[in-house]
């Protein structure tokens, strides 16, 4: 299949992307507009199946013939260019971190993005400049920030949410370390009485030596008396990121998980293979054999609540 991704700002390069039925292989090509020819300016290829948190992060930088282009090919999801003939090919980005989101603001005079650079438990803006240098944290500290500048570059609106609290509207001045001003409380004052916890994230050995990341709740962090019974949330859509440290998109679980430690319950909140977040690695680990380590991973986090926080190995169950 392919798609149109947009002209040059002169009219006079298109931009086409294209996979493979199988979802193997993606490519870019830069089209001509007089003469119809067809440039190829990147393959990717994947033995499993082409993807990432931003595969289709595809774009012309301003007043250019050059293109950018998000890749996993060095199993992280990074950011790269290249000019419509296929010259001068620079990566942007490096590092064991993702880009999750590539924006150009109204001003047109950087890229924004939107990268776990830091942590792969935080969602964090950055400011870089078109040839991949200068690149800023506008943001800092817990939880995940999404960015949205003003037109006249100055000012920014913000959706910043952490663990514990839904993302709310957030207003301040385009540069680092801006204080945010909040300008909506979404939750009712009944929700907000209620002392929801910041999980703590723990990483458990899996059988393969692999650190598997997880968010735990303890009875003891609802004021409870532990009954020596655990429960393991297994989030769904497959590929899906949940152990971090904003607002889960499983938002009726993470409230559910607290009446569970509440009434004596250990819950172990699992990022297990096949989950987002991690890179290419991750990803694809289940690839032709789900119910393999997504599965184990499993099992082996309930070894670990048996070892490490006492738990009774004939009394777990599991939900999701």
């Amino acid at each position: 299949s392919a798609s149109f991704a947009g002209w040059n700002d002169a009219g006079t390069h298109g931009l086409l992307t294209a996979r493979s039925s199988d979802n193997k292989n993606r490519w870019i090509y830069g089209v001509e507009a007089s003469t119809g020819d067809l440039t190829l300016l990147d393959a990717l290829h994947d033995e499993a199946w082409v993807g990432g948190p931003c595969s289709r992060c595809t774009g012309w930088l301003p007043e250019s013939n050059r293109v950018y282009f998000a890749s996993e090919a060095t199993g992280y999801a990074h950011l790269y260019a290249v000019d419509a003939d296929g010259s001068d090919r620079a990566q942007l980005t490096s590092g064991d971190w993702e880009v999750l989101s590539v924006d150009i603001p109204e001003d047109r005079r950087l890229f924004v993005l939107h990268t776990s650079e830091g942590s792969p438990f935080d969602e964090h803006v950055y400011t870089m400049e078109f040839d991949g240098s200068r690149r800023t944290a506008v943001t800092t500290g817990k939880g995940s920030f999404q960015a949205t500048p003003a037109p006249n570059g100055r000012h920014m609106a913000v959706i910043h949410s952490k663990a514990h609290r839904p993302g709310e509207l957030f207003v301040a001045d385009f540069r680092p370390g801006a204080a945010l001003d909040q300008i909506t409380v979404s939750p009712t004052p009944e929700w907000l009485t209620f002392p929801w916890i910041e999980p703590e994230i723990v990483h458990f050995p899996a059988r393969d030596g692999v650190q598997v990341p997880a968010r735990i709740y303890r009875p003891s962090d609802m004021g409870a008396e532990p009954n020596g019974a655990a429960v393991l949330f297994v989030h769904g859509a497959g590929y899906l990121h949940n152990v971090h440290n904003y607002w889960s998109s499983y938002s009726r679980e993470y409230m559910f998980n607290h009446f569970l430690a509440a009434n004596g319950y250990t819950v172990l909140d699992v990022d297990y293979r096949g989950s987002a977040g991690y890179g290419r690695d991750w990803r694809t680990a289940i690839y032709r054999w789900m119910g393999g380590k997504d599965l184990s991973d499993h099992t082996d986090g309930a070894a670990w609540l048996v070892r490490e926080e006492g738990i009774d190995p004939s009394r777990i169950g599991l939900y999701g």
